[in-house]
């Protein structure tokens, strides 16, 4: 692990406990959103800044733009005095455009096969029984939205899980972006419950301490991958060196 990676492992799981300690203290008012909200736009800044070899660690950039803009909508607007009209909505967008963003840039060696209907079949099937649960308190816009944002989900993870036998990133890289993938869904599940359940809509700390223990060291892990030097299997980057 370089130096650099050492670096914003530490800083972000630090701030992970720091997000974790406002909450606990200040619950959902407005100096523990403030944290949230600026550790995630501190998450999109650093990757920009950091210097990025290949292609997919610009597109993995691009996808943490999309995560500003959803906690924005998600996190941010809930320190204003009035409400914003369909907050949540854009909220999702984002998350639906940051992981397109994510399917775009790991879908190397794309096959549907065998493996493929396995490593998608457990996140098809949690996703399906959540959307079971809490379809009938779904309204206007939020309930199509949640089935778009659902498939994207699923697929998301399938293909973060499936970069481990693709063949095409390193076994490294693999386990970072398997790993990621799978704390980003289960984070969602409880941003899911968040958004539709009633009773998830009020503020629950340990819902809040779920959602950050796995949100934020997801996303770190993402950053990891963007300071990686070594993205490609062995071949493909003497392949890369060689052109």
């Amino acid at each position: 692990m370089r130096n650099t990676q050492r670096i914003i492992l530490a800083v972000y799981l630090f701030l992970t406990l720091v997000m974790v300690f406002f909450d606990i203290i200040y619950r959902d008012d407005n100096p523990a959103l403030y944290v949230t909200f600026a550790v995630r736009v501190s998450m999109f800044i650093t990757v920009v800044a950091v210097r990025k070899r290949y292609r997919e660690q610009k597109l993995i950039a691009l996808a943490f733009a999309f995560t500003v803009l959803s906690d924005y909508y998600f996190v941010f607007v809930n320190t204003f005095d009035e409400t914003v009209a369909n907050s949540q909505l854009f909220g999702m967008i984002g998350f639906i455009g940051a992981y397109l963003c994510l399917i775009i840039t790991f879908s190397k060696n794309f096959n549907i096969g065998k493996r493929e209907l396995i490593t998608i079949a457990p996140f098809a099937a949690i996703f399906t029984f959540l959307f079971l649960s809490l379809q009938q308190y779904a309204e206007g816009f939020m309930y199509p939205a949640g089935i778009v944002l659902g498939i994207i989900l699923c697929i998301f993870g399938m293909t973060m899980v499936s970069t481990l036998f693709r063949g095409y990133f390193s076994k490294r890289v693999a386990w970072l972006l398997a790993i990621s993938g799978c704390m980003m869904f289960f984070s969602d599940l409880f941003v899911a419950l968040a958004l539709y359940h009633p009773d998830f809509k009020v503020f629950l700390l340990w819902r809040e301490i779920v959602v950050m223990v796995t949100y934020v060291p997801a996303w770190t892990l993402l950053m990891l991958v963007v300071t990686e030097e070594n993205l490609y299997v062995e071949i493909k980057a003497k392949n890369i060196i060689s052109d």
